[in-house]
């Protein structure tokens, strides 16, 4: 496990949110809060691999054009 220096105030702000939450300790909240960036960052980029290239738009369009679905 690594360890991460967070600034006094900061600290002090997830400190009183970890106990307004009922987190056990201010350790457990942070990480909680990381995981949930994490997961965010996940999605994010599982979205964008799944994205189109502007090939590929481009591609689609012209298929739909051609099917008489786009002018």
């Amino acid at each position: 496990m690594a360890t991460v220096e967070v600034d006094d105030d900061i600290y002090s702000v997830l400190e009183a949110r970890a106990e307004e939450k009922d987190f056990d300790d201010t350790g457990e909240y942070i990480e909680h809060l990381l995981e949930q960036v994490v997961d965010k960052i996940k999605k994010e980029k599982e979205q964008q691999e799944s994205s189109y290239s502007e090939e590929e738009e481009e591609e689609v369009k012209k298929r739909l054009r051609g099917l008489g679905y786009l002018d």
